[in-house]
């Protein structure tokens, strides 16, 4: 697992940990999600005097930003060739030290143009047809998942990569195929349906917040948790759809 998350990270420099003494400061990275971006509105609301610093890095550099202690929180949904979600990656790069706080379940899928054209009902057809794909950059959750489901249905994904365009985040693939750049993506529920989307789902996934022991209990991480068991929260997530919030606040490990 550590080297494939070095594999895949370009941008995150050397171990600079500072963060126990950072007051007034939270750092996240990891994954894209506009729940999130809410949810951080909301926090900004409540606590002004804190400075919110987030970084769309992906899950896979948002787990090394963690390790090299350069980030409060680290966003992941990796899924694991043995199934589940994150909490494996977890154990395995950081063993006991760290917590895994759930911050939601939401839907991923196939993002399809209004009306879905191509009446596409599986993920089989949508790799058969002779389509443009919008895909998320290496070292995502998304594209994790993506190959993943493409390995579990014994497709090769090479013939898809070579052709396909590469985004960074939810909104830029959904925008692809609303604009007709793409004539298929992956991405959120949520997402495409702030775009108008046609949207076929394919999993349901665990965000987690992974979080150090050392800075789990620091005041600014744990205000930002304590938002996730709220009525406001719950009503963001009402808002967007695609999301399953029950679980969201639980600790999955620690």
């Amino acid at each position: 697992v550590d080297r494939w998350i070095e594999a895949h990270v370009t941008s995150i420099p050397p171990s600079a940990p500072f963060l126990e003494d950072a007051k007034g400061l939270l750092l996240i990275a990891g994954s894209d999600d506009p729940l999130l971006d809410r949810l951080l509105s909301l926090y900004r609301k409540q606590y002004p005097e804190v400075i919110v610093l987030r970084s769309r890095a992906g899950s896979s550099e948002g787990m090394l930003a963690l390790r090299r202690g350069l980030c409060h929180i680290a966003c992941v949904h990796l899924p694991h060739p043995d199934g589940g979600f994150s909490t494996d990656h977890v154990a395995e790069v950081f063993g006991p030290n760290v917590a895994a706080v759930t911050f939601a379940n939401r839907r991923q899928g196939l993002l399809l143009p209004p009306g879905n054209p191509h009446r596409l009902s599986t993920l089989q057809e949508a790799v058969a047809s002779d389509l443009r794909w919008v895909l998320r950059e290496p070292g995502t959750g998304t594209r994790a998942l993506f190959e993943s489901e493409l390995d579990r249905l014994g497709n090769d994904p090479a013939p898809i990569l070579r052709n396909a365009m590469m985004v960074d985040t939810h909104l830029e693939a959904s925008l692809a195929v609303y604009r007709g750049e793409s004539d298929v993506g992956i991405g959120i529920e949520a997402v495409a349906r702030l775009i108008g989307l046609d949207f076929l789902p394919l999993q349901e996934e665990r965000f987690d917040f992974v979080i150090q022991q050392q800075t789990f209990f620091t005041g600014s991480v744990q205000n930002l948790l304590s938002l996730l068991g709220t009525p406001e929260f719950a009503d963001l997530a009402a808002q967007l759809g695609g999301y399953d919030t029950t679980a969201s606040g639980r600790i999955i490990t620690s």
